[in-house]
């Protein structure tokens, strides 16, 4: 920390920051327009303007731009001179001079930081009277509007699309100005960021379409703390709701994840929850549906467990919240419950949780990636499963910027000298892949071939790593070069890292990655190794007890089984329809709580209908073992009194206790449920720290989850009652439903349900308090490592399998390897994502000799054959497949998850 002077008044600030972020991390404005601090400064706006003096005696300064200079022991600066305001002003002025005044029909406003800017440079009048630059817009797709009119020209969009998230096709086009930012021609935006330009641009040249019907002010929402369900990182987000649809989604600075971005997954998937129709219990009988009341529902369920004189078998899931999955453990027994994820993947799951614990190598969390300088990605195509590690690999590549930062004494902010010196050096990138990645573009050497050929190549690596060279090459001639390679490069590092996961379901491509950062290790490397599980709470799940499925449905089998719960799981995604059906048959009573209206749902005897993620607080654990809590952002049953859904886990706490009373279940809290799970299971102890309990308060008040300017809540229900009904009572969180409650400042930002600071209405005042989050609860918001200080025998290298021969392929058969997208593989919000989209996201990945051989051409309809079921998709040719393996989407469409690895047969063109 150095001192400087802002104004005549002392302050303290971090010797590494430019002058503009030093003035906001002490509480003062400086208007501000092209820097962003993840992009760097390069001066382009000339908004951010102060007067320098030299010393006392200087009384007449210079001015210079605060995010292009350095901060100085004993700087003397002023904000507020007049020659400082009017530049700022005239700078204003000339940005509005083409803007157009439609500021209360854009969909930024009241969210715009050119509005905050020009209120805080008091420019309010226009004096322009000439006739105004007109561009024509484009369609950049269903989630983002594009309204050229409104550029300022501070070349944010251009920077980030391009140079941060290495986007192809985005850019600026034209020159003086006549500068425009977009496609070269309409298009859906290809990047799996393009949704960080709505916060990245400061003005509403890039807007969310994607709630267009749902669309109102930022201060007319109720919002809540939360964390993506979407993939296994568990970005924190805010979610803003009004009238019981998920209307906004912003990003939540966590300095360890996300930071200051998120992916479309997260950005848009969390959508789905808008169209979920679910809402009363029924019971199905002879395929007559009845509907329930909640007391109906439990004295049904309960006569019916009382009754059963045989086991009760439970099925939990990966994308159900800790707690939940703890009640039904809890509720049928250890013996009787399985947390409903395929045998295969579960093994994956649970050697992940093992290495996390016991493994004795570090976990580096998304923004700990970009520190690494050698990275090997081993069977994982990380843009589509894990997005968010992927754009920070694509930091890491570029972490030269580091070293020339040190080497030339150059500040890392000042983006544009460090990449002059820079030039085309970067970090290296190895990747190991079944077919073509969005990350080769950057990769030093890119390998693709069948799951034997990675297993063969992975194990040739780990072999030179260990000093084994002669016997690759004597065994391995034709990959030896590459392999040699990544291995001197990972062993030469100052820094290497292993990603890998579970897109396999094959525990050896795990194994080996373990192997491979172990004796990295043993040579000294600060070696980090990142594994990434399908879902949300896959880890969380697989720290539960449970029988496989497998064994479940041996049990099912074998013995009669009076009642199974399914707690939000699709099994029919999972396996074939016709085996599910089987199971079914068994089962006297199938009872399903879920929030989706899935084949599931179709076929259970007794429906419980829940709330989604985000109508639920709860608590999951993501890849790294990091604990996090969600809120729930408002009370499905506020709007309608009579639908009738409950958290899972106070479902599932009601029938096993019989509590047929509405009112009285909810009485039963969060915090009582956690501190349960912590008895049943040890490994949850932590549960009650990742967050504030829910009788917390600042000033003897709740956090509101609305602004003070929220408007229209009588309003909102005047076609049933003149009266504004009460707000109801959240006895889970520390947040009020109610705009009657603290209202949060830069000092408790890490409370904050939504990024607010004075006079910065904005998404950019994240930039001003991110810098300020230094009050006592901070930690509680990153989240809890679980295994941070666990003390156990560590593990040693696993034995490997050796792959040395290639297995002849016959003709007849093609074996099946999953492929992910981004948009379209999840769960949750595949079905969303087709139907906005209007794409086809189900396509076969084919080798282009395999359809040369078959006489088919790309975009053709292929049929084939698996097991006894036919099937038609159109045909994508590519190079980078193996020869006799077709790519499919596994779990998307009617196509379970347990295809992976099976064969398909009788390929053939389809001809309508």
């Amino acid at each position: 920390m150095i001192k400087i002077y802002i104004d005549k008044k002392i302050f303290f600030v971090e010797s590494s920051c430019n002058l503009l972020q030093a003035c906001l991390s002490v509480g003062i404005n400086i208007p501000f327009f092209c820097w962003h601090p993840a992009l760097g400064s390069i001066g382009s706006c000339r908004q951010c303007a102060v007067k320098v003096y030299q010393n006392d005696d200087d009384q007449i300064g210079m001015i210079v731009m605060a995010c292009m200079l350095s901060v100085k022991q004993d700087m003397r600066i002023s904000t507020t001179h007049s020659d400082v305001i009017n530049f700022q002003k005239n700078i204003t002025e000339l940005m509005m001079l083409n803007h157009p005044h439609d500021c209360p029909v854009c969909a930024e406003g009241g969210s715009c930081h050119l509005q905050d800017m020009t209120v805080l440079n008091k420019h309010h009048i226009r004096r322009y009277r000439f006739e105004k630059r007109v561009y024509n817009n484009q369609y950049l797709g269903p989630f983002i509007s594009h309204v050229m009119n409104r550029c300022i020209t501070c070349y944010r969009c251009t920077r980030y699309y391009n140079d941060y998230a290495g986007g192809k096709d985005f850019g600026v086009y034209g020159s003086n100005n006549k500068i425009y930012f977009g496609r070269f021609e309409n298009g859906i935006l290809e990047s799996e960021y393009s949704g960080n330009l709505i916060d990245i641009c400061p003005t509403g040249v890039f807007t969310d379409k994607s709630n267009i019907d749902d669309f109102y002010r930022k201060w007319d929402l109720q919002y809540s703390p939360s964390v993506c369900h979407n993939c296994s990182i568990g970005c924190n987000i805010s979610l803003g709701e009004r009238l019981g649809k998920l209307c906004r989604v912003d990003n939540r600075y966590n300095k360890h994840l996300n930071r200051y971005f998120l992916c479309d997954l997260g950005k848009f998937g969390c959508n789905y929850v808008n169209f979920t129709v679910t809402s009363k219990p029924f019971k199905l009988k002879n395929n007559i549906t009845k509907f329930l009341n909640y007391s109906e529902a439990i004295n049904l369920i309960s006569n019916v467990l009382q009754d059963s004189s045989n086991r009760v078998l439970g099925i939990g899931s990966s994308r159900a919240s800790i707690e939940s999955n703890m009640a039904l453990f809890n509720l049928v027994g250890e013996n009787n419950f399985s947390n409903g994820v395929l045998p295969e993947l579960n093994q994956c799951t649970n050697l992940i949780a093992d290495i996390i614990k016991r493994g004795g190598l570090h976990t580096p969390s998304i923004s700990e990636i970009e520190q690494y300088d050698v990275i090997l990605i081993i069977a994982e195509d990380i843009t589509q499963t894990a997005a968010l590690a992927a754009l920070s690999v694509r930091q890491a590549v570029k972490g030269v910027y580091s070293s020339i930062s040190d080497e030339h004494n150059i500040p890392i902010w000042h983006i544009n000298a460090i990449k002059n010196i820079a030039q085309n050096k970067k970090n290296l990138l190895f990747i190991i892949n079944g077919s073509e990645t969005k990350l080769d573009d950057i990769s030093k050497i890119s390998y693709h071939g069948s799951i034997q050929k990675q297993l063969q190549f992975s194990t040739a690596i780990l072999d030179c790593i260990n000093n084994n060279t002669q016997y690759v090459q004597d065994n391995h001639q034709d990959i030896f070069d590459q392999v040699n390679l990544i291995a001197k490069a990972l062993c030469n590092s100052k820094k290497p890292l292993i990603i890998s996961g579970t897109s396999y379901y094959h525990t050896e491509f795990i194994k080996i990655s373990f192997n491979i950062a172990k004796s990295l290790q043993t040579k000294g490397l600060p070696v980090g190794l990142a594994l990434f599980p399908p879902s949300a709470n896959s880890i969380g799940v697989s720290l539960i007890p449970n029988i496989s499925l497998n064994i479940m449905f041996d049990i099912i089998h074998s013995e009669k089984i009076d009642v199974l719960i399914i707690l939000e799981n699709d099994l029919y995604r999972l396996y074939e329809a016709n085996f599910i059906d089987n199971i079914l048959k068994n089962i006297n009573t199938v009872i399903v709580i879920d929030h989706q209206n899935n084949r599931m749902t179709k076929n259970a005897h007794i429906f419980l209908p829940c709330t989604n993620f985000f109508e639920s607080s709860g608590s999951i654990v993501n890849y790294e073992a990091r604990l996090q809590r969600f809120f729930r952002t408002h009370n499905p049953n506020f709007y309608n009194k009579k639908i009738y859904k409950l958290d899972s886990w106070r479902w599932i706490y009601a029938i096993k206790h019989n509590i047929n009373s509405f009112m009285s279940i909810q009485l039963f809290t969060l915090d009582k449920m956690m501190k349960l799970c912590s008895l049943w299971n040890s490994i949850f102890k932590k549960l009650k720290d990742s967050a504030q309990s829910a009788d917390f308060k600042i000033h003897g008040q709740k956090i509101a989850r609305s602004s003070l300017r929220f408007s229209g809540r009588s309003s909102m229900f005047a076609n049933k009652n003149v009266h504004e009904p009460v707000s109801p009572i959240d006895p889970d969180s520390m947040f009020s439903f109610s705009m009657e409650g603290n209202q949060q400042t830069e000092n408790n930002f890490s409370h904050a349900p939504f990024l607010w600071s004075p006079n910065w209405n904005s998404n950019q005042s994240l930039h001003k308090s991110s810098n300020r989050l230094n009050n006592q609860f901070i930690h509680l918001y990153e989240g809890i490592l679980l295994f941070k200080d666990y003390k156990e025998k560590i593990l040693s290298n696993f034995d490997i399998k050796r792959f040395n021969k290639n297995v002849a392929q016959d003709s007849l058969y093609f074996r099946i390897i999953p492929y992910y997208k981004l948009l379209g593989s999840e769960e949750m919000s595949q079905n969303y994502f087709v139907k906005i989209m209007k794409i086809n996201v189900i396509y076969v990945r084919m080798n282009d000799s395999d359809a040369f051989r078959l006489k088919i051409n790309n975009g053709d309809i292929l049929q084939f054959q698996v097991n006894n079921l036919f099937f038609r998709f159109p045909v994508f040719l590519s190079k980078q497949i193996n020869v006799f393996h077709i790519g499919l989407p596994i779990g998307c469409g009617k196509l379970p998850a347990i295809f992976f690895n099976k064969v398909a047969t009788n390929l053939t063109k389809y001809n309508k």
